[in-house]
């Protein structure tokens, strides 16, 4: 009877484990794709900031473009402006000297008319017969052929100025067809990048919007990713538990973070990146809490050693965590703290309650990630 419950319960243990090992196994496999296709979206989004960047070099060099084409038009347009305005000058000045021109020829028309009515020119016959004294008639005669050829050489001469003014409004002609024919090449120039403007604009929003997509994704991701965590940290604190036991609270193995680090905290979303913030450098990025009722726990993001835990200033209760691989990371602003100095941590060990000690603006973990010394952007390594 003993054997057959022995037996049992040895089936049933078995059983269990074999369930326990079955679900592990699976929480493992869906985190690994969960990382796997986080990846690819940090490299999409990686390639869709920098062809980001790409366009809008693109825009304002095509911005330049535009403004240096506007430049010529309105130079182009004033030069046409001033050949018109010359041209209209030319064009009264040629009326002038054609007016000029039919009064001085109506007159020899109406004195060769008058000659031919009464068989010689009565004016000038008027003129001769005048005269006094043979003297006085030489002189008149003199004087009346130097007027009649005086009136010929000046419809001559404004002939020629005329001619003049007439192939210099023909250049100036030739000069506004040449302006005008450039306008239109930079009217089309001017066309062809206002064209390709709106291309780039078009292309950037695209982006933009894919840039977008990519980031909720990866912020379900990420909140997913908690979730398994979490969901595995019973076992994990079952298996810290025992080490402490066996090895105490600061003895026991080093344990080493394998350089991949998982999400710290229960779901939440980056809130700040690093980078410049309000005039000086943000070391690190900000993890907000999703959900403001709740108090969410921090998890260590990979194994290894705690080198410190406890208030530290600004940074409120603080831990760093030794990963005995060239890397360190650091959480700041908890509530309390779960751990203490020399303790060996896993993956998922809860170091404490997500909180707003220290310096800070709402509740929220301040993560920092540290490799060989050096500061690093924490979000390379998730």
């Amino acid at each position: 009877m003993k054997k057959t419950v022995v037996a049992i319960a040895t089936v049933a243990v078995v059983g269990l484990s074999n369930v326990f090992f079955t679900d592990s196994i699976d929480a493992a496999s869906n985190l690994q794709e969960i990382k796997d296709e986080r990846s690819d979206i940090k490299k999409n989004l990686s390639d869709a900031e920098a062809k980001i960047a790409d366009v809008l070099i693109d825009l304002k060099e095509i911005n330049e473009e535009i403004k240096q084409v506007e430049a010529s038009l309105k130079a182009n347009q004033e030069a046409t402006k001033e050949v018109q305005a010359e041209m209209d000058e030319l064009n009264d000045e040629i009326a002038e000297l054609e007016a000029a021109i039919e009064e001085r020829f109506n007159i020899l028309k109406e004195r060769a008319k008058s000659y031919q009515r009464n068989g010689g020119n009565i004016a000038y016959l008027d003129v001769i017969l005048g005269s006094s004294s043979f003297g006085e008639f030489i002189s008149r005669v003199n004087a009346v052929t130097k007027i009649t050829d005086s009136d010929a050489e000046l419809i001559e001469q404004q002939e020629e100025d005329k001619a003049k003014v007439e192939e210099k409004l023909s250049e100036l002609n030739e000069l506004k067809e040449e302006l005008l024919e450039m306008e239109q090449l930079i009217l089309e120039q001017k066309e062809a990048n206002e064209q390709k403007k709106k291309e780039l604009q078009a292309k950037e929003n695209e982006l933009k919007e894919l840039k977008s997509k990519l980031q909720v994704k990866d912020k379900k991701l990420a909140a997913l990713e908690a979730d398994i965590y979490a969901s595995m940290q019973p076992a994990s604190s079952t298996t810290a538990s025992a080490q402490s036991a066996s090895n105490g609270k600061s003895g026991g193995a080093a344990v080493t973070g394998g350089g991949v680090l998982g999400w710290p905290t229960k779901g939440g979303y980056i809130s700040s990146h690093m980078g410049p913030r309000g005039g000086r450098m943000h070391k690190g990025m900000d993890i907000a809490r999703t959900d403001r009722s709740t108090s969410p726990p921090i998890y260590a993001a990979d194994g290894g050693t705690v080198v410190s835990a406890g208030y530290s200033g600004a940074y409120g209760n603080k831990v760093v965590i030794n990963h005995n691989n060239g890397m360190q990371t650091v959480y700041a602003h908890l509530a309390s703290l779960n751990v203490s100095a020399g303790q060996n941590v896993s993956r998922g060990t809860k170091l404490g309650i997500m909180g707003r000690t220290g310096r800070s603006t709402g509740i929220h973990l301040h993560f920092e990630v540290y490799v060989n010394g050096k500061l690093q952007n924490p979000a390379k390594y998730f």
